[in-house]
């Protein structure tokens, strides 16, 4: 399946949610690796992963696709970590948002493992995709600013 934006994304998504017979068994699973932010969305058997990067606050670019068929193994990955709210409002166009909310796993470790050891092939596409979407965004030098600013500061947030 191919990169899709995230909006496009998560209307797909939807569509499978709004389906499923076994709402209760969804789950998401949250982690960081390096700058990137990783959320994976299981469901009815397939695994969705969505990449993202924070380009100010409270606003992230992203994209994903639909990486896997969601099995046994992948769910035991997914339950381990820390239980946090999880909530994310997607355009997906000028009427219509998809308001996703609910509990979800937040774990690092476990979001790396998914996207080394299972997924490994999948997260080159998806990482250099992202990379060139935040390119494409930089090269307006009013957003290379205030993109800067905010690196600046989650950058020392952490010193």
């Amino acid at each position: 399946m191919a990169i899709k934006s995230v909006s496009s994304l998560m209307g797909n998504i939807k569509e499978t949610y709004d389906k499923s017979k076994n709402k209760s068994g969804w789950r998401v699973l949250s982690g960081i690796n390096r700058e990137y932010n990783d959320t994976f969305i299981a469901g009815d058997k397939k695994l969705w992963q969505v990449k993202s990067e924070e380009v100010s606050p409270g606003e992230s670019i992203a994209v994903g696709m639909k990486i896997s068929n969601f099995d046994e193994d992948l769910e035991k990955i997914m339950k381990n970590g820390s239980p946090v709210p999880f909530g994310t409002v997607t355009p997906i166009d000028k009427k219509i948002s998809v308001i996703m909310a609910g509990i979800q796993t937040f774990s690092s470790d476990s979001s790396n493992l998914l996207c080394k050891e299972h997924l490994s092939s999948k997260q080159a596409q998806l990482e250099q995709k992202l990379k060139q979407q935040v390119d494409l965004m930089t090269e307006d030098a009013s957003f290379r600013r205030k993109y800067k600013e905010h690196k600046d500061r989650l950058r020392r947030a952490y010193i």
